[in-house]
């Protein structure tokens, strides 16, 4: 069974999910208190997980399997360790957990380089490319590295048990695209003596699960079926306000695809009795590129602060490894300029950068946190995905970011923010034809290398269609399905940019409603998501990293 039989908009995933709530509500409501012990609950979980997972992973389960084992096994003797050996063990879990994810996501990208020789072959022989991508690898492997990274630094008092730290690994709402939760804040909910939540509690948890099925299939599936995906499937057919239009509806679609699935997980898990963290705070709203980063992925721009930027040196110093960035991208610059008289500007600028840094503290904190950031983004637009167009997303938004680092700062007014609002939008959305481009429209195992074909050609022939002189109004035929994608676009963005004292009063008035006709909507969002389905079926977005 492939990942498309076993999602969250499926009917067989919720047929599954209501047998597994009713077992351990029942479990816990039905049975004497001595059989109320926290394992069989995690025992419970780590069963439907596992076997979720395995219907929708198949063979890759054993990945998933290994890295539990290994990184259980690792932090025991990391916590039984101190000194240089407790560090040394800690290295290791964390080149483990990075060779794990670097054999299956980046193997490709590494051979390309380097056509025709031995790693090419080996892949082949391997015949990893059949293998796929293993689905959620990045967001378990990041939360297996916080963990052993977490015991070393003793924010964990002790490593949890094999089942308990299982359990955490592979809980089913946020396991193959987050959110990356922390198990200081997971392991102590495992334990807790609610099962699951109170019948109060449930009308809210399934109204977030009905919120994220409407997100994804209508503002999601529907954008993207109807507004972006002919665009991108023919580029050089449309002219430069439709592409536009389709980078707007592109920028909905994967805000919707991706939070509605956040509040899916979300509600599933409160109805288990396991709060997540919250993952989006109305990113289109952000006033500046930082602000973005703060409402956008939550958990994973946390995720890179705290494990990425800090240990880099943040914006107090620069590391040995930020060091050798700033050095490769001032190598990588003398290249691409390929002239004598460029490579001595580049450097010498370079130089200049250095002696003002040792006098002048103020701007050597600037200097200090762009190289720092701009690490951090590249690294984030890989861990997106094995593919150049993912390289260069990365560097387009750090560097907007480094922008807005060295730009001076004035007091605040309403107009800055607007300014910042409009600047903020539109560099984020234009940055993302390199993000779709490079996104995989579909696995399968006759697939020769996980990545799209022709992705960068895609991606500069919308930026050329960009620049191109635009029709006329007048002169531009849509069809009834574009049109409708526009008004379900213009819908979306009226949602997202709605008064806050406007949301609140909607809020209470569907907070009120009966938990008997909540479960009703509920059942006629499944069945729309099975017309969805079969009618313009894809895959949740974020599966594929």
């Amino acid at each position: 069974m492939m990942a498309g039989d076993m999602t969250f908009t499926s009917w067989g995933f919720w047929a599954a999910f209501a047998a597994v709530f009713l077992v351990v509500s029942g479990w816990r409501a039905w049975l004497p208190t001595a059989w109320h012990r926290p394992w069989v609950r995690q025992a419970m979980l780590l069963t439907f997980s596992l076997g979720f997972y395995t219907l929708v992973g198949g063979k890759l389960v054993a990945v998933l399997l290994l890295s539990i084992a290994l990184n259980h096994l690792l932090a025991q003797a990391i916590h039984a360790s101190s000194g240089s050996s407790r560090t040394g063990i800690t290295t290791v879990a964390v080149a483990f957990n990075l060779g794990l994810l670097g054999v299956f996501k980046y193997a490709y990208f590494v051979a390309d380089w380097w056509p025709g020789q031995a790693l090419p072959t080996l892949l082949n022989t391997w015949r990893l490319d059949q293998w796929m991508l293993p689905i959620g690898i990045s967001f378990y492997t990041f939360q297996a590295i916080s963990y052993v990274v977490d015991v070393h630094r003793g924010t964990l008092a002790k490593p949890a048990s094999l089942l308990s730290f299982a359990t955490y690994i592979t809980f089913f709402p946020q396991l193959v695209a987050g959110p990356i939760v922390r198990a200081k804040e997971f392991l102590p909910q495992l334990t807790s003596a609610s099962w699951v939540c109170t019948p109060p509690q449930q009308s809210i948890h399934v109204q977030l699960i009905l919120a994220g099925f409407l997100k994804k299939l209508v503002l999601g599936d529907l954008v993207g079926a109807w507004l972006v995906d002919p665009v991108f499937e023919r580029p050089g057919d449309w002219v430069s306000w439709e592409v536009l239009l389709a980078l707007y509806g592109y920028s909905l679609q994967v805000y919707a695809d991706f939070s509605g699935y956040t509040d899916m997980a979300k509600g599933m898990a409160g109805l288990l009795g396991i709060a997540l963290p919250d993952n989006f705070r109305f990113p289109y709203r952000a006033t500046s590129p930082s602000d973005f980063w703060r409402r956008w992925h939550i958990t994973l721009s946390q995720w890179w602060k705290d494990y990425l930027y800090i240990p880099l040196g943040g914006n107090r110093s620069l590391s040995p490894f930020s060091l050798v960035v700033a050095l490769c991208a001032l190598a990588g610059g003398v290249l691409w300029w390929g002239e004598l008289g460029g490579a001595l500007v580049l450097v010498g600028g370079a130089l200049l950068t250095a002696a003002a840094m040792l006098v002048l503290p103020t701007f050597q904190r600037k200097v200090t946190t762009s190289i720092n950031v701009l690490t951090v983004m590249v690294v984030g637009g890989l861990w997106h995905g094995a593919h150049l167009n993912f390289l260069t997303w990365g560097l387009l938004n750090g560097l907007i970011l480094v922008a807005w680092v060295l730009m001076p700062k004035g007091p605040s007014s309403r107009v800055r923010q607007v300014l910042g609002w409009m600047l903020t939008f539109h560099t984020v959305v234009l940055a993302r034809i390199w993000f779709r481009a490079g996104s995989l429209i579909s696995w399968n195992e006759s697939t020769a290398a996980p990545h799209p074909e022709d992705a960068w050609g895609t991606a500069m022939v919308l930026w050329r269609q960009l620049q191109a002189p635009p029709l006329a109004w007048s002169d531009l035929v849509w069809s009834p399905t574009y049109a409708a994608g526009l008004a379900l676009m213009a819908f979306g963005y009226a949602l997202h940019f709605m008064p806050q004292g406007v949301r609140d009063a909607w809020k209470q008035q569907t907070t009120s409603l009966p938990l008997w006709l909540t479960w009703l909507l509920w059942c006629i969002a499944t069945m729309l998501a099975l017309w969805c389905s079969v009618s313009y079926p894809k895959p949740f977005i974020y599966w594929q990293f």
